[in-house]
C-alpha cells in the first residue's frame, strides 16, 4: 500500500493505514491535537472544490463533516492524496440510518437543482451517456449495460439532488453528543434522493433493481469482482 506524502501537509506524525477502503488507500495519524486522515484520490481540482461547498451545505442541515485541509502548496489534492481531520465515533449500521434519514432529507431539499459535480454523471444523464465518476458504460458488456439503463429507466422521474451516495456503515458515525459525522464524500454527486435513502428506507421493486445496477456501474472496473456478483443479483431481481 503506498504511503501519504505527509510532508506536503507539514505532519511529521506517526501514521497507519485504515482498513475499510475497497478502491482508495487511507491513512491516519496517531498522538496529534487533531489527528488527520489521508486519502488517494483521482477527483479533479473543480471536483473538490464543487464538493467543498456542498460539504458547507451539510453541516448548515446539521451534519458532523470533517474539514478537508489544504496543503502547504495551498492544494485540496496534492500529489494525488487529501487530508482532512480525524473524526472518532461510533459506526451506524444500516438499520441505524434511519435516524439520519432527516438530515438527508434537509440535505436533500437544499440542494435540489444544484449544478451536477464536474466530471460526474447523475443516473438519468447514464441513459445516454457512458462516463461519469467511476461509471464508464464503454467498459461494460452490452447486456449488464442494457440492464442497468433498463433498471434507471424505470425509477419514477423525481427531482434531482445532492447525494452523498456511498451511505455505508463506517460513513456514518454517531457522535459522544449524538450528533451524526458524515465520511467519505468520494461519490457525491446530483442524482436521484433514492441513491441515499435505499439503504435504509422501504423501497419499490424498481427502487431496488436501480441501487444494485448503480453499484454495478460504478464498480465494474475498480471492483469487478463485487459488480459481477451484484449483476447477478439484479438479474435475479
Amino acid at each position: 500500500m503506498s504511503r501519504p506524502p505527509t510532508e506536503l501537509w507539514n505532519c511529521a506524525a506517526f501514521i497507519e493505514p485504515l482498513s475499510g477502503g475497497h478502491r482508495n488507500h487511507a491513512w491516519r495519524t496517531r498522538g496529534l491535537p487533531q489527528d488527520v486522515v489521508f486519502k488517494s484520490t483521482t477527483r479533479s481540482k473543480a471536483a473538490l472544490n464543487w464538493l467543498v461547498s456542498i460539504q458547507d451545505v451539510a453541516r448548515h442541515c446539521g451534519f458532523v463533516v470533517p474539514q478537508m485541509l489544504r496543503s502547504a502548496n495551498g492544494l485540496l489534492a496534492d500529489a494525488g492524496w487529501t487530508c482532512e481531520a480525524f473524526v472518532a465515533g461510533e459506526s451506524v449500521p444500516h438499520d441505524g440510518l434511519a435516524e439520519v434519514a432527516a438530515l438527508l432529507s434537509n440535505l436533500h431539499a437544499q440542494t435540489h437543482g444544484s449544478d451536477q459535480r464536474p466530471g460526474f454523471l447523475s443516473s438519468t444523464a447514464l441513459l445516454a451517456q457512458d462516463r461519469g465518476g467511476d461509471v464508464d458504460l464503454s467498459q461494460m458488456p452490452p447486456d449488464v449495460v442494457a440492464l442497468c439503463r433498463a433498471a434507471w429507466r424505470a425509477v419514477p422521474d423525481t427531482t434531482t439532488c445532492v447525494v452523498h451516495g456511498d451511505l455505508a456503515p463506517g460513513n456514518v458515525l454517531r457522535l459522544s453528543d449524538g450528533c451524526f459525522a458524515l465520511l467519505d464524500w468520494d461519490e457525491c454527486r446530483v442524482d436521484l434522493p433514492l441513491f441515499d435513502t435505499a439503504p435504509h428506507a422501504p423501497k419499490s421493486e424498481a427502487e431496488t433493481r436501480a441501487h444494485l445496477a448503480w453499484e454495478v456501474a460504478c464498480s465494474w472496473t475498480r471492483e469487478p469482482s463485487y459488480a459481477r456478483e451484484i449483476a447477478e443479483q439484479l438479474r435475479n431481481t
